[in-house]
């Protein structure tokens, strides 16, 4: 048996990261198979799935129309964008789409951009946070602008303007649009909770990930339910982000600073962070 999804993608719940199985294997050891009844079945199967992302259903519609390969697609070396032109159909309504790895998009990114790090499930959250009916420009790291621009087409985002050329080294000269988030650790957020102004602290995790394990009186709003509930985030207070790592908060600062709230921090190494620097307590 060869799996049709992967671990890591929004199909399904506990999804394996074996490439390969047999009937016996998952009899065995699949939580699905296990005897069971109908009604037992569709309860233990529908239970804690994870939401489905809105580019599913749009996937569902182009997938029933003829569409060119991605052979066929424009080559995203010949979609090379000076500085200028990027800025200019940012101007008209364009994405800005940063793929490096969350630590080096918060020492510094164009201003605007929203960060999904091409280390992660970039397609997946690319495919939830962007709007597909507005045309994308990419910031990579040189080199990885193909890859960028391939996987936002297998899920039917084909509408890659072009990336910048050079990466961030086009901003030399424009240090003026440049931006930063801060990158705040464990023990530097226990002190600020600790102290007269708490910040807000935000987690972007799933609600059974927040219910497992959370930092005291933190907000949960999932990731992919963000954009709709941006209204629940106090402004004018500092905000900390984090999920259980670091890339999916760092997809949220990003969204949040492009909404305007300017008091954004991501937690470095998330959840497993702030649990391993708390002082173990004997039983």
């Amino acid at each position: 048996m060869y799996p049709a999804h992967g671990a890591g993608s929004l199909c399904g719940k506990n999804l394996s990261t074996d490439t390969v199985s047999t009937i016996g294997v998952q009899r065995h050891y699949n939580y699905a198979l296990q005897p069971m009844g109908r009604e037992e079945f569709v309860r233990v199967v529908t239970a804690e799935q994870p939401d489905t992302p809105p580019y599913f259903t749009y996937d569902a519609v182009i997938n029933t129309k003829q569409r060119p390969t991605l052979e066929q697609a424009p080559d995203a070396e010949l979609g090379a964008l000076s500085l200028d032109e990027a800025l200019a159909l940012v101007a008209e309504g364009a994405q800005l789409l940063d793929t490096r790895d969350p630590a080096d998009f918060a020492g510094a990114h164009l201003a605007g951009s929203v960060n999904v790090g091409l280390g992660g499930s970039y397609a997946t959250w690319a495919g939830t946070i962007l709007e597909r009916e507005r045309p994308i420009v990419i910031v990579a790291e040189p080199g990885r602008e193909q890859e960028a621009v391939m996987r936002l087409g297998r899920i039917g985002f084909d509408n890659v303007a072009g990336h910048l050329e050079g990466g961030m080294q086009a901003l030399d000269p424009r240090p003026d649009l440049v931006a930063r988030i801060e990158r705040i650790t464990a023990a530097t957020l226990a002190e600020q909770l600790a102290g007269p102004a708490p910040p807000v602290v935000l987690d972007v995790r799933s609600e059974r990930e927040w219910r497992e394990e959370r930092i005291q009186r933190s907000l949960n709003i999932p990731l992919g339910r963000l954009r709709e509930r941006l209204g629940e985030v106090p402004r004018g207070r500092q905000v900390v982000v984090h999920c259980a790592s670091g890339y999916r908060s760092s997809i949220a600062a990003s969204l949040l600073r492009g909404h305007g709230f300017e008091e954004i921090a991501d937690l470095v190494g998330g959840i497993g962070a702030w649990a391993a620097s708390r002082p173990a307590t004997s039983g």
